[in-house]
């Protein structure tokens, strides 16, 4: 994964998580998805499983894309030198 959209994407988690006033505890105890697996995954070192943004979306109270909503597919292009990095 490009990790300019994984830091992009921990961001917006943050943000979310923020905004509805959550600690990365709240989150965990309510998805069981460990909070510093949570805490990684907002700094951009951890890629997320699509069953773990499932459960972090509901713990959070949002749809499942509301994560992506910053995603533009103009800025974040795939780079397959990144593989060999």
């Amino acid at each position: 994964m490009c990790n300019n959209f994984r830091k992009a994407l921990g961001k917006s988690l943050k943000k979310i998580r923020t905004e509805k006033g959550l600690t990365q505890e709240s989150v965990y105890f309510e998805s069981g998805i460990s909070r510093s697996h949570i805490a990684m995954i907002e700094v951009g070192k951890r890629d997320i499983s699509v069953s773990a943004q499932f459960k972090i979306s509901r713990a959070l109270g949002v749809r499942f894309g509301a994560i992506f909503e910053f995603d533009d597919i103009d800025k974040f292009k795939f780079d397959v030198e990144e593989l060999y990095k």
